[in-house]
């Protein structure tokens, strides 16, 4: 795991940084979800890189949080989860094969924040978005009748949200406009909006890209939290 791309945003107090983690790195992350959700009789529904790398980085955010506020007060707090899928090619849209354009819907994942800090907290954050990806599979539509008013109750102030923008299926890294590939990929929106980017990693062929931003003490606490959490699952391979 390494950390670059650091980038002071004048206008705000917070920092951006990148996350990189490696095609050795995921394979061992997939590996120990799927070997503590058998031991555990999680059954777990769906492992990806998309899964795991969401929820390391969603039970390492929500450990830094339990650091700044009262976990007793905030045990049985819902954490929430929200990521887009892409449907231009879903049957039941019917978009031609020439459509250029965005065919977007969203989804919500919520789980208990003493679910996510603790011991098993990747497993049961992995187990909550694999599910939710194998739900949208089946009916892409789901919870469209509900979806703003969800927004709404989850946009409250004193909410947890983590919202996921991009994919590592996207390949941003490989786009050529006529102009060459890009150097660097961001997510512009980061700092306001309590998201993370997730980006194919420009140096390393099915290594990832998660772009953040926090308050500078914020993130130092955040990458000792991270490193921990990737250290102990290199011992446990």
């Amino acid at each position: 795991m390494e950390f670059a791309g650091l980038v002071r945003d004048v206008s705000t107090d917070r920092v951006r940084f990148t996350v990189l983690l490696s095609l050795e790195q995921i394979r061992k992350l997939k590996k120990w979800v799927s070997l503590k959700s058998a031991s555990n009789d999680s059954g777990l529904l769906h492992i990806s890189t998309f899964v795991v790398a969401c929820s390391l980085i969603w039970v390492c955010k929500n450990r830094l949080e339990e650091k700044k506020a009262s976990f007793s007060e905030e045990c049985d707090e819902l954490c929430h989860l929200v990521f887009l899928a892409d449907c231009r090619e879903r049957p039941e849209f019917s978009l031609p094969s020439t459509y250029f354009g965005n065919c977007l819907t969203s989804y919500i994942v919520a789980i208990k924040r003493s679910e996510l800090v603790g011991e098993d907290g990747m497993v049961a954050a992995a187990n909550a978005i694999g599910k939710e990806i194998r739900d949208l599979k089946s009916d892409p539509l789901r919870n469209a009748e509900t979806l703003m008013s969800d927004y709404r109750e989850i946009g409250k102030p004193g909410k947890s949200v983590l919202i996921i923008a991009g994919s590592p299926k996207l390949g941003v890294y490989k786009t050529d406009f006529g102009w060459g590939k890009p150097k660097k990929c961001e997510a512009a929106h980061i700092e306001s909006s309590g998201s993370i980017s997730l980006s194919d990693c420009r140096d390393e062929n099915g290594g990832i890209e998660i772009g953040m931003a926090l308050e500078r003490t914020q993130m130092n606490k955040f990458t000792n939290i991270l490193e921990r959490e990737i250290h102990n699952i290199d011992k446990f391979d």
